[in-house]
C-alpha cells in the first residue's frame, strides 16, 4: 500500500512567519542574513577580547540591548536557546 504524506514543508520563516524567498533556506531573507553575520561577528570579538566561547558570545549578543539588531537577537534566541 502506498501512502501519500500530507505533511508539506513549511515555506515560512519559523521566527517571523514571513515567506521564505528561497525554499532551501531555513529563514526569511532578513533572518537568514542575520544568521550569516554571526560568525564574522564572533571572529571580531575573538580579535578584540582574546578568548570567548561561542556560547558566551551568544549570551553577550542577546544581552546587548539596543546595540544589536532585532533580527540577530531573534535568530540567536530561536536557534541557540529554543532549539
Amino acid at each position: 500500500m502506498i501512502t501519500i504524506s500530507s505533511k508539506r514543508k513549511s515555506t515560512t520563516c519559523p521566527i517571523c512567519k514571513k515567506n521564505r524567498e528561497n525554499s532551501q533556506e531555513k529563514y526569511c531573507k532578513n533572518h537568514n542574513k542575520a544568521k550569516k553575520l554571526l560568525k564574522p561577528g564572533y571572529e571580531s570579538w575573538l580579535k578584540a577580547y582574546g578568548t570567548i566561547s561561542w556560547d558566551e558570545f551568544l549570551k553577550q549578543v542577546v544581552a546587548l540591548e539596543g546595540l544589536v539588531g532585532d533580527f540577530i537577537k531573534e535568530v540567536v534566541e530561536y536557534e541557540f536557546y529554543f532549539q
